[in-house]
C-alpha cells in the first residue's frame, strides 16, 4: 500500500499480513505436489496439513473437517450444490435470509433452477434478521438453510446460534457463511450448530484465491469439482502449497491478535462514528442499533450519492466502498440496505468503512481530517449547499 493512501476497505479484502507473506514465500520453494509420495511431496504435505490445522483452531473445528477451496464463494457453491445434490425429493426448499451475500443468493437460485423453492426471510430495520420468521419456515420439507455469521456491508452479527439449534432439532443442515466473521469474532461451529461453515482467506490477511469449507464430520456431500482423492474427495484438484500456508498463518495470526485487535479497532471505530456525526448532523448509520463487527461503519448522507463520495474520497488519497464489493459497478441499490427498510436514495447513498489489521489510528486521523473538504467538494459539484458543522 502507498504511505501517501489510506486503505480502509478491508471487508472488501484485506492487505496481506507479514506472517502470511512469509509463509507463502517459504513454502513456494517447495516443488513437491502434495500428492506425491516421495520426499517432496510429504514435505508438501506436511505443509498443507500445518496450515489445515491452523484454519480450522481458527473456528474451533477438527482439521480433517476443514476442505480447502479457492475462496468463500466456492465454498458457498460447494455447500450449496453438495447439499442440493443429495436432497431427498420430499424436501424441496431451501431458506436463507434475505440480506446473504450474493455467492448464497446465486447458488440458491441456480439450485431454483434445478427445481427447488427459494424462500427469503427479511430483515429487520436494525439489520438482523427477524429469527421468528426465519425458524417458522424450518419444516421437515427443507433441505438446507443458510445465514450468515455477520453481514459484510453492515457488520451486523446474526442470530446463527438460536436458528441453528432450531435447524438441528428438525434434522435440516445448516450453512454459515462465516467469511466476513472469522478472525473478528470468535466462532464456535458446534454451538452455533452449523453443519457447514464457509471461509474465506483474504478477508483476514491471507492470500486471495484460498478458502475453506469447514464441513461437519457425518455430513456427506456431492463434491462441486470432482476427479481426484484431494481434500479426501470432497474437493478435486493439486492443493496450492504456498496459498494455503499463508491461509494458514492468517488465521493463526487472526487467533492470536483477536482480542487486542477488538479492543483497538473498536476505539477506532467510536472515534469514526462521533466525527462524522459532527462533521454531518443529519449523517444516518446502518445497522449501529444492533450487535456489530467492531471494524465495520456503514453510513449515508442525505442528497450525497455514495459512488460520488467514495471516487471523491478515492481521488483525495482513501480506499472506501459503497457496500459490498461484489456489487461494485452495478447500478441497483444495495438489497441488504433495501431490505432494512432504506429508500432507494439513501440506499444508494450507503458508503462502508471497514478496518483492519493495518489500520492505523493516525490514518484514521488523516481521513476524519481530510473529509470535510472532500464532502463539501462533492457538494458544490452536486449543487447542494454545505450543512451545517462542515
Amino acid at each position: 500500500m502507498s504511505p501517501t493512501r489510506v486503505y480502509l476497505d478491508h471487508n472488501a479484502t484485506s492487505p496481506l499480513r507479514p506472517a502470511a507473506a512469509r509463509a507463502v514465500d517459504e513454502a513456494s520453494a517447495e516443488t513437491g505436489n502434495p500428492a506425491s509420495m516421495h520426499a517432496e511431496g510429504r514435505r508438501a504435505r506436511r505443509i498443507v496439513e500445518q496450515a489445515r490445522s491452523s484454519v480450522a483452531r481458527l473456528v474451533g473445528a477438527a482439521p480433517d473437517e476443514v476442505v480447502f477451496t479457492s475462496g468463500g464463494s466456492e465454498s458457498i457453491a460447494a455447500a450449496v450444490r453438495g447439499v442440493c445434490g443429495r436432497a431427498p425429493r420430499d424436501r424441496p426448499r431451501i431458506v436463507v435470509s434475505a440480506i446473504e451475500h450474493s455467492a448464497v443468493l446465486e447458488s440458491a437460485r441456480l439450485a431454483a433452477s434445478h427445481g427447488f423453492v427459494v424462500v427469503g426471510v427479511p430483515s429487520t430495520p436494525e439489520g438482523r434478521v427477524d429469527v421468528e420468521r426465519f425458524v417458522t419456515q424450518i419444516g421437515d420439507d427443507v433441505a438446507l438453510a443458510c445465514l450468515q455469521w455477520a453481514n459484510n456491508e453492515t457488520g451486523v452479527v446474526q442470530p446463527v446460534e438460536e436458528v441453528g439449534r432450531r435447524c438441528r432439532e428438525r434434522g435440516v443442515p445448516f450453512l454459515v457463511d462465516a467469511v466476513q466473521a472469522a478472525g473478528k469474532i470468535p466462532l464456535d461451529p458446534r454451538r452455533a450448530c452449523a453443519d457447514l461453515l464457509a471461509l474465506s482467506g483474504h478477508k483476514l490477511g491471507g492470500p486471495q484465491g484460498t478458502g475453506a469449507l469447514v464441513v461437519r464430520n457425518g455430513i456427506v456431500l456431492e463434491a462441486l469439482i470432482a476427479g481426484g482423492a484431494q481434500e479426501q474427495r470432497r474437493r478435486a484438484g493439486t492443493q496450492s502449497v504456498a496459498a494455503q500456508a499463508g491461509f494458514g498463518a492468517a488465521a493463526e495470526s487472526a487467533v492470536r491478535e483477536m482480542d487486542d485487535e477488538t479492543r483497538r479497532l473498536l476505539m477506532l471505530r467510536a472515534r469514526i462514528e462521533t466525527r462524522l456525526q459532527q462533521i454531518c448532523p443529519e449523517i444516518r448509520f446502518h445497522g449501529r442499533a444492533g450487535i456489530r463487527l467492531v471494524n465495520t461503519v456503514s453510513f449515508s448522507i442525505p442528497d450525497v450519492p455514495g459512488e460520488t463520495l467514495v471516487i471523491a474520497l478515492d481521488l483525495a488519497g482513501f480506499a472506501l466502498s459503497t457496500g459490498s464489493a461484489c456489487a461494485s459497478g452495478a447500478v441497483e441499490p444495495s438489497h441488504v440496505l433495501l431490505g432494512m427498510g432504506l429508500d432507494d436514495t439513501e440506499a444508494r447513498s450507503a458508503v462502508r468503512i471497514s478496518l483492519g489489521w493495518s489500520t492505523a489510528a493516525a490514518e484514521i486521523e488523516r481521513f476524519l481530517a481530510a473529509f470535510p473538504e472532500v464532502l463539501e467538494r462533492v457538494r458544490q459539484g452536486l449543487g447542494a449547499e454545505p450543512a451545517p458543522g462542515s
